[in-house]
């Protein structure tokens, strides 16, 4: 791996920093996103029209079941509202926040990098691509060192000359089943990863055995492991064996939907949504199994739903809410921090 200025620190949209200065970190959000390629029309006919409707107290019940089938609420594109909300975690204790909207999803550096002056906190931009339907034309002729090279220079130079730069690769999407362009974005974010020394970060199709499934392949390719973090893993695996051979890897999970709690689940309704109470069954689970120093937490906000501006969790829920019950369930005041303050910053330092 090829030593860099950045080797040592984490990359932020206004500069690098001192791991040491990250404090408490939720590694998996989106201050802006436009999450609209997850839209699908209403299934029933009579609530077509509520598609375009835009987000109130009289749908945000409707919403917050079908939260896919708004359009308005599945868009966050306006700064002061995220610089309001951004402000709300920082008043809990907040410092440091992972927005891992990656290419295809609306990213913005230059609104990142105006959020993070404006709050205080530490953002830390996503790159890399999300799955095969956000994806450009012409990956279908481009090898996975051709994608890799635009990663790198986003990571090394800036991205699209606002000299605003990528510090961490991710969210970089994988369907279910994996399409062969994602395996050329995945392959190019390892490649990425050991010439540059970045973190990675997954977005895995939800399917059980996918995570395994890429992390071997990522293992393959010559990935970091230790710089790896497996996304979305409460939402796709349910199986404690399965979960435990994933943590297996070395590579990090990130239990990243907190707040989201359904038991109905519009993008894949044979599944479900676990509660806050289940993904601590989970942490623990991996804290009995040794795994403590792999566990990493967030929300990932990305609809509008989910913001306290529009009834819904906002993003000091974590620290608010879910730290406490952490604590009165004998979770240890050691383990909260490793798991808000020192793996997030063992993760996001370059290697």
């Amino acid at each position: 791996m090829a030593a860099s200025s950045i080797t040592g620190k984490v990359q932020t949209v206004l500069g690098p920093v001192d791991p040491e200065t990250l404090g408490p970190t939720l590694t998996h959000e989106h201050l802006l996103i436009d999450f609209r390629v997850v839209f699908q029309p209403p299934n029933n006919l009579d609530e077509a029209g509520m598609a375009e409707e835009k987000l109130s107290l009289s749908n945000l019940g409707w919403i917050r079941h079908n939260w896919n089938n708004s359009l308005d609420n599945l868009t966050l594109l306006d700064e002061e509202v995220a610089k309001a909300e951004a402000s709300h975690y920082f008043g809990s204790g907040g410092r440091t926040m992972v927005d891992v909207t990656s290419n295809g999803l609306g990213r913005n550096p230059g609104a990142l990098a105006r959020i993070s002056k404006a709050t205080g906190l530490n953002v830390v931009m996503g790159g890399g691509h999300y799955i095969g339907s956000t994806h450009p034309d012409e990956f279908e002729v481009m090898t996975a060192d051709g994608i890799a090279e635009m990663i790198i220079r986003d990571i090394e130079q800036g991205v699209d000359g606002t000299g605003i730069k990528t510090g961490i690769i991710g969210e970089v999407g994988v369907s279910a089943p994996w399409t062969e362009s994602e395996h050329k974005t995945i392959h190019a974010a390892v490649i990425a990863q050991v010439q540059t020394g970045a973190p990675v970060l997954i977005h895995p199709g939800r399917e059980e055995g996918l995570p395994l499934q890429i992390l071997e392949a990522v293992q393959g390719w010559g990935g970091d492991m230790a710089n790896t973090v497996m996304g979305h893993i409460e939402r796709t695996i349910y199986d404690r064996d399965a979960l435990k051979r994933v943590a297996q890897t070395g590579a990090f999970v990130n239990l990243d939907l907190f707040g989201h709690d359904s038991s109905y689940y519009p993008l894949a309704p044979s599944s479900y949504m676990p509660n806050d109470a289940q993904r601590l069954d989970q942490i623990e689970f991996l804290i009995d199994q040794g795994h403590v120093g792999q566990i990493l937490l967030a929300h990932d906000v990305c609809s509008k739903h989910r913001l306290k501006q529009y009834g819904g969790h906002g993003w000091d829920h974590i620290i608010s809410r879910v730290v406490p019950q952490m604590l009165a369930r004998g979770i240890s005041r050691e383990h909260v921090d490793q798991m808000l303050v020192d793996n997030p910053k063992r993760m996001l330092t370059f290697a």
